[in-house]
């Protein structure tokens, strides 16, 4: 028994520079800060093609707004973190989080040649009759 706790002590003396931890996660960076912006395929007309093929407006008269989503596009083009952070209600901001989810890869963000995860808000108008 006193080994081992002669042996957690040894270890816990140890320290390291930062330069020799790995970070646990990538870095998550904002469209400001990327040479390369991420983007759906077919660009912004091909992602509001998908919005209107696949968002079902609610069912609520002349109700006029916007949905706000945001995500991180991962390097491998994956959506993930969606959140609606401005909502008009009546199942507008559910609706867009499940249609976000059906999405298909986007083109990830590149910083310095390398693909990056980026942090993205789109907004989805709602217009019902």
């Amino acid at each position: 028994m006193k080994n081992i706790v002669i042996i957690l002590f040894f270890i816990s003396q140890i320290s390291f520079s930062q330069e020799q931890i790995e970070p646990i996660e990538d870095p998550v960076f904002e469209l400001k800060d990327v040479t390369v912006e991420p983007s759906f395929p077919g660009g912004n007309d091909g992602f509001y093609q998908f919005i209107g093929v696949n968002f079902k407006q609610p069912e609520v008269p002349q109700l006029i707004g916007k949905v706000f989503v945001s995500f991180i596009v991962e390097k491998d083009g994956t959506l993930t973190d969606i959140r609606v952070i401005k909502d008009v209600g009546f199942g507008a901001g559910a609706e867009a989080e499940r249609v976000m989810r059906l999405s298909p890869r986007w083109r990830p963000g590149v910083k310095e040649g390398k693909p990056v995860r980026v942090l993205n808000i789109v907004a989805i108008p709602i217009q019902t009759k």
